[in-house]
């Protein structure tokens, strides 16, 4: 209960700090871009970044479950998924708050901040594996309609139904 009221209490600086950690692992140049205006319309992917790791924030100084997490890290996350960065790399943002937290916080919170932040941690990975798997349906789905569209045209195939082209798995 103390390693929450001390986030709450410092939760500007904690917000501010994880934001621009979470920026500074985009490349330099689109880091500029990213962490300059946080309009949705202008910016739409620091906007959303900085949501997020509000929505976060606030959601660790409650009650949480690994999947209350994984649903306040989903847009961040799905971004990120799409992007050019290897999982380790997706996640990484999550793992700058230790050392914010060890600039902030009293010695004898870090053990249980650290173990927050693992926790954290492995909700983005959780989350981020099952935005990967979903955009492999999406291609996988699309190559098969492309190649039975193909047929088609040579005559090869007859007509498809719908929900044999997506196929049976659904998350």
């Amino acid at each position: 209960m103390v390693l929450k009221q001390s986030l709450a209490k410092n939760r500007p600086l904690f917000v501010k700090q994880w934001f621009q950690a979470t920026i500074d692992t985009y490349p330099k140049q689109a880091g500029k871009v990213l962490g300059k205006d946080a309009n949705r319309f202008d910016n739409p992917v620091g906007a959303v970044t900085r949501e997020t790791i509000e929505d976060v924030f606030d959601h660790i100084t409650g009650e949480y479950t690994r999947e209350s997490l994984e649903k306040k890290l989903d847009p961040v996350i799905r971004i990120r998924a799409v992007q050019s960065f290897c999982a380790s790399d997706a996640v990484s943002f999550v793992f700058a708050l230790k050392p914010i937290g060890e600039k902030i916080l009293e010695p004898e919170l870090l053990l249980d901040f650290h173990r927050l932040v693992d926790q954290i941690a492995l909700a983005a990975f959780n989350k981020l594996m099952s935005c990967k798997e979903e955009i492999f349906l999406l291609k996988a789905a699309e190559s098969k309609r492309r190649i039975h569209r193909a047929f088609e045209r040579a005559g090869l195939v007859a007509e498809l139904p719908e929900k044999d082209l997506v196929g049976s798995h659904k998350s």
